[in-house]
Order: structure tokens, then C-alpha cells, then sequence
């Protein structure tokens, strides 16, 4: 007999009567193979006869597992998606529809996986008021005939960033799952800051690479566009994590690459030569040093502030009041005629609009409104019918809501942006960590940056930025709602 080792107790089970095994059961031979063929040629068949919808449903089991076993990493890989693939232009015109795709079965997911598991939903603030908007727009669509794909197609451009944010908030959150945030934030801003410096060292050969184009020349200067094809999509995300990894320094931990990484990304936002990036990047810079309230922040700010106004200040001012101008002013630019559009069709068609998909929209350029057409663009150049004469169809996001949605549907929309503004400026918990005080105020900047974004672009509702827009009104909401259910501690 082996020797027993110390610590181990061998054990035999003890001797008895045992149940009998359960009978098999297993079907005739004459069933199992006709209908095992069947499956075999039908399966074949569908794959050779229709490869598209066999991908499709790879797809989107693939994506249904993804949300489910891992929503996290599911809601990731979505805003990896729509931040770089529309961009890079990796799928040509499928880029948005994948977008899209992620961003629908996540939302549905996600949202069934909670209800199983926590058998709760959580509310995503503002969310009665997007849905109102919502409704205004089918109801306008359906009084206007507009056909369900367009208007299908045009409601969900305008909600999805709504559905990124609801479930962003499906999700429970807490000081490690920010941090992983955290560092998928540098990861980015390390890649704008190599892409945008190789941009400015190389910028002819960067822009035929990325942008299929020429470099837009200021002076001996190219304006920088980094991963992106126009320097207004890397100018708006540069400034987003400018204003996060500013806040990071002064509310979590300070350290001398996290303000390396901040200058960097502020310096190569200025050099995209836009006025809504050096407005943001004052108005993001200046918010967060007020409201983090470090005395050697605010002391700099007023030391430095009077000397950046008087030998930037008048320029600026130039280039701010052209843009206002060209943007709302009286003359015939294609973003006046489109902001004078959107509101000749609210007063037309008051209160609802002309419909979702047929104003100032992706869905109404891509199918050429004819709402368009009655309004004189069609000759114009920037909003016309020609090829090539419709670059600046897109050039716009509120009156793009007026003329859909009408001043019902456009008031309902402010009031749930203002909804999801207003939690993001009270605490979670009287005793908030610094991670989700840093959430809160860089979700305050996102916000207000893509808003002062939308006066001149369909940033709500376009890539990069729209997907960054309510993820963390999302996060606050379901951290809010986790600390309501665990009571007072």
C-alpha cells in the first residue's frame, strides 16, 4: 500500500445500493439523418446564396454575447467605433451603419441584461423629454409622408447619442471601472498628439494619407487633423481631452506627463485653425480652474488672462465675429441659408416641423430633401443638388432640429440636454471620491464643449464627438442610483 501524504485524508465511498442509471432516450435513426440534412443543405445554401445575411447574423450574435458577457468592453469597442471608423473611412459608407448597428443592439442588450439581473432600470436624466422629441418628429414625419426608412433613419442619427448615455447607465460604476476610463483616455491622447505632431513635421504626405487631400495652408502652417480627414474633428476632441486631463491634474493627482500630455493637446488644437477650438479651449481651461478652485490656478489665470487678451484678444475677436456672421449673419453663405431655412420651416409648419430626416441632417443630404429644393438651395453652392455643391449641407445642428422637429421637438431636446447637464453638477455622495468628482466636472466640459461645437456643426449628432456627449450624465446617473438603493451608510 503507497504511503498517504501528510495533511491528505484518502476516503473510498461507502458500499450501497445505487439508483439505476435513467433510461437514454434518443431518437430513430429514420429522423436524426433526413432532418441533419436538411439543417446541412439549408445552412449551405443560405451561406452560399446569401453571404451578406450569414455575416449579418455572425454579427450580431457576436455583438449580443459582446453587450452581454462583457458590456463594458461592448460599450468601448462602440465609441472606438464611432470615433475613428466613419473617420478613418475603414468602411466607406457601411462605417455609419455599423455605428449605428453597435450602438442599437448594445442599448437593447444591455438594457434586458439589467432587467434580468437587477430586475431595475435605471432612468437616464432628460430621457421623457428626448423621447418627446422623438415623438414630435414620427408625428411630423407621418403628417408629411415622409417614407419610415428616411425618417427611421433620421430619428435614430439624432437619439443615438440619447441611447449611448442610456446604457452607459445600465452599467454599475465605481472607482476602478473610472479608471479604466482614465486610461483609455490617454491612450487616445497619446495617439492625437503622435498623429498630430508627425501631421505637423510631415504635412503633405500626413494628409494624403489620412484625408485623401491637401493640406489646408496657414501661412507656412497645415492645419493639423491628425487620425482624422478635417481639422474640426480633431480640434474638437483634442480640446474635450485637454479639458479631462486638466481636470485629472487638479482634482485626482498631478503629475508632470499628465500636464505634458495637457499642453501638447491644447497647443496641437489651436494649430487646427478653428475659432470653436480656442473658444472652447478658454472657456474649458477657465471653468475648470474656477471650479476646481486651486488658489495658484486662479491666481494664474488672473496674472495671465489681461496679457493673453491683449495680445490675442483683438484677433480673436476678428475671427469670432466672422464666424457669428457667416454662421447667422444676413448674407448668402450656405450656413446662413441653412440657419434662415430651419427657421422659415418651424414657422411653416408650426409646431412639429418638416419632418425627421428632410432638414440639415445626414439622412436629408445623403437623399437630397426636397424641402431643399423649395427653399432655392438647389443652385446654391455648399447646400446644392450638383456634385459637388453640397460640402456644406451638414454645416449646422440646431436649425437642423427646427426644421425637422419644429419649436415643439426643438424645446424638448434643450430641455433634456438641460436635464443631463444639471446632474453632472451635484454630488454623487456628500463623501465622492476624487475619480468621480473628475467624471462629473470633464462630463461638464465634454457637454458644453460639443454644445458650443453645435453652433456651427451637427456635433450632436456627427462623429467624433456626439458619442462622448452623454456617456457620463449615463455613468452619474447609474452611480446615483446605486448609492440611492444601498441607503445611508
Amino acid at each position: 500500500m503507497p504511503p498517504v501524504r501528510p495533511g491528505r485524508l484518502r476516503t473510498t465511498p461507502a458500499a450501497g445500493p445505487s439508483a439505476p442509471p435513467l433510461p437514454r432516450r434518443t431518437l430513430p435513426a429514420a429522423v436524426v439523418v433526413p432532418a441533419g440534412a436538411v439543417v446541412v443543405v439549408v445552412v449551405t445554401a443560405v451561406a452560399v446564396l446569401a453571404p451578406l445575411v450569414v455575416a449579418g447574423a455572425i454579427a450580431l450574435a457576436g455583438l449580443v454575447a459582446l453587450f452581454w458577457l462583457h458590456p463594458r468592453a461592448g460599450l468601448l469597442a462602440t465609441v472606438v467605433a464611432a470615433v475613428l471608423t466613419t473617420q478613418l473611412g475603414v468602411l466607406g459608407a457601411a462605417g455609419g451603419a455599423v455605428d449605428e448597428g453597435m450602438i442599437v443592439v448594445g442599448a437593447a442588450v444591455v438594457t434586458v441584461r439589467r432587467l434580468v439581473r437587477d430586475g431595475s432600470v435605471v432612468w437616464f436624466p432628460g430621457l421623457a423629454w428626448f423621447g418627446a422629441f422623438g415623438l414630435a418628429g414620427v408625428l411630423s414625419s407621418l403628417q408629411h409622408d415622409v417614407p419610415t426608412t428616411l425618417w427611421l433613419q433620421g430619428g435614430l442619427l439624432l437619439l443615438k447619442a440619447v441611447l449611448v448615455g442610456h446604457t452607459a447607465a445600465q452599467l454599475h460604476w465605481d472607482d476602478v471601472a473610472i479608471a479604466r476610463i482614465v486610461r483609455a483616455g490617454v491612450v487616445l491622447g497619446v495617439v492625437l498628439v503622435v498623429t498630430g505632431v508627425l501631421n505637423v513635421v510631415l504635412p503633405g504626405p500626413w494628409t494624403a494619407l489620412v484625408a485623401q487631400s491637401g493640406p489646408e495652408m496657414h501661412g507656412p502652417v497645415a492645419a493639423v487633423v491628425g487620425p482624422f480627414r478635417q481639422p474640426a474633428a480633431y480640434g474638437r476632441i483634442a480640446v474635450i481631452l485637454a479639458a479631462a486631463t486638466l481636470t485629472y491634474q487638479l482634482v485626482v493627482r498631478s503629475s508632470l506627463r499628465g500636464w505634458t500630455l495637457a499642453l501638447a493637446l491644447s497647443g496641437l488644437s489651436l494649430l487646427t485653425f478653428r475659432v470653436k477650438s480656442f473658444v472652447g479651449l478658454v472657456v474649458a481651461t477657465t471653468g475648470v480652474g474656477l471650479r476646481t478652485g486651486h488658489r495658484s490656478v486662479v491666481r494664474l489665470a488672473l496674472v495671465a488672462l489681461p496679457a493673453v487678451l491683449l495680445v490675442a484678444g483683438p484677433t480673436a475677436w476678428r475671427y469670432v465675429v466672422a464666424d457669428l456672421e457667416l454662421y447667422y449673419g444676413g448674407g448668402y453663405s450656405a450656413r446662413s441659408l441653412l440657419t434662415a431655412g430651419g427657421f422659415a420651416l418651424a414657422a411653416r409648419d408650426f409646431p412639429l416641423g418638416a419632418g425627421l430626416g428632410r432638414y440639415g441632417s445626414a439622412t436629408a443630404a445623403e437623399h437630397y430633401s426636397p424641402e431643399y429644393v423649395r427653399l432655392g438651395f438647389e443652385h446654391v453652392w455648399g447646400v446644392g443638388r450638383a456634385d459637388g455643391w453640397g460640402a456644406y449641407l451638414l454645416d449646422t445642428q440646431w436649425p437642423a432640429l427646427l426644421g425637422e422637429t419644429g419649436w415643439l421637438g426643438t424645446l424638448c431636446y434643450a430641455v433634456g440636454v438641460v436635464c443631463a447637464f444639471v446632474i453632472l453638477l451635484r454630488r454623487v455622495t456628500p463623501d465622492e471620491t476624487p475619480l468621480t468628482r473628475w467624471l462629473r466636472i470633464s462630463g461638464i466640459c465634454c457637454l458644453a464643449l460639443v454644445l458650443l461645437d453645435s453652433v456651427g456643426a451637427a456635433a450632436l449628432s456627427s462623429p467624433p464627438s456626439y458619442v462622448l456627449l452623454y456617456l457620463a450624465p449615463g455613468i452619474i446617473a447609474s452611480m446615483r442610483f446605486d448609492a440611492r438603493s444601498r441607503g445611508p451608510s
